[in-house]
């Protein structure tokens, strides 16, 4: 959970519990039981959506993880590739083996 998340629903929790603590004083400017209700959810369904953002964001590391192993296991088998190309044949016919550099 980011510090930011964490603390906007540190700070609705403590603002909800006051206002239940003094429910009767605040009704006198429109705030009631139901809209205190109504913080409590926001801020609760707020805590599991940034839950549920944090295992996204864990396996969208672990993609980019396993992603990037591929990438290169895929070099290292093309570098392997070309070089034993490039030993048994001679440059002009490189590319007819799909060999596309000169070097």
């Amino acid at each position: 959970m980011s510090v930011t998340v964490r603390n906007e629903i540190n700070k609705a929790e403590v603002l909800a519990s006051g206002l239940k603590n003094h429910l009767d004083e605040v009704k006198e400017i429109g705030i009631n039981a139901d809209t205190i209700k109504e913080l409590e959810e926001a801020s609760k369904t707020l805590r599991q959506k940034d839950e549920e953002l944090d295992a996204l964001r864990q396996e969208v590391a672990q993609k980019g993880r396993e992603n990037r192993e591929l990438l290169a296991e895929l070099k290292e088998q093309m570098l392997t590739i070309r070089k034993a190309v490039k030993k048994h044949y001679m440059q002009p016919d490189w590319i007819k083996y799909g060999v596309q550099d000169k070097r």
